[in-house]
């Protein structure tokens, strides 16, 4: 074992021995999962059947998990072909916003220069009275994109 790797295993031991009071060590099991002890759920407002996002940080070894969403959310994944115009991204959003989707999480990119665009949203629907299906036909009735797919996350 190097030095290096003596310093580090050390000050590995010093923080464990000495962790905060929202750490602690637990076991993954044979299916990979990872129970979340109930203090730790609690103080995070983390309840059965509340989204997470799960990060992962390869050079330090480390996952991340955050509340994304609580238990009465109905999540959905919505895929948006838009036009590549100025002003184009902010009307789409405005019509959602008037359909009462909450958006949680964003990202867009140009698929062809000057014509189309895909903007890719992860969206709470749990407020919006109509069927997804309807969703669909009123984002599309006012122009707002070009085509939409919606598909439900998982429950």
């Amino acid at each position: 074992m190097s030095r290096w790797q003596k310093i580090l295993l050390a000050k590995a031991r010093l923080e464990v021995g000495h962790m905060a009071h929202n750490e602690e060590i637990i076991r993954i099991d044979s299916k990979g999962r990872v129970t979340i002890p109930s203090r730790i759920r609690d103080e995070l407002g983390m309840q059965e059947g509340s989204y997470v996002v799960v990060r992962s940080n390869k050079d330090e070894k480390c996952a991340i998990v955050g509340l994304f969403a609580g238990a009465k959310a109905r999540l959905v994944e919505m895929t948006l072909k838009i036009p590549d115009r100025p002003g184009a991204l902010a009307r789409a959003a405005r019509a959602l916003s008037e359909l009462n989707i909450d958006l949680m999480m964003s990202s867009s990119r140009t698929l062809k220069k000057g014509d189309v665009a895909e903007w890719v949203v992860i969206a709470d629907v749990s407020e919006v009275k109509l069927s997804i299906q309807e969703i669909k036909e009123k984002i599309l009735s006012n122009r707002s994109a070009v085509s939409v797919e919606i598909r439900e996350m998982p429950v």
